[in-house]
């Protein structure tokens, strides 16, 4: 039986490290996803930028802002 595999949007993506307000990466806690609620907490925190796993070994960068806006927008 082969293996199930998810749909990439099935669950939000896991944030790896944070960009804040003192101009540096910083890493985030273990387990913590990125949604709409999650960006605009952490943004009101004062970090701008994260960087989120989106494969085995890819990451890609995010505004904060825009992900929340991106989110609440419906896609």
């Amino acid at each position: 039986m082969s293996r199930r595999r998810l749909h990439l949007d099935a669950r939000p993506p896991r944030i790896v490290e944070l960009y804040g307000q003192d101009l540096r990466w910083t890493d985030a806690d273990r387990g913590l996803r990125l949604d709409a609620d999650t960006a605009a907490r952490l943004h009101s925190e004062g970090f701008t930028m994260a960087t989120v796993r989106t494969g085995l070994w890819r990451t890609k960068q995010v505004s904060l802002i825009r992900w929340a806006q991106r989110d609440s927008a419906g896609r």
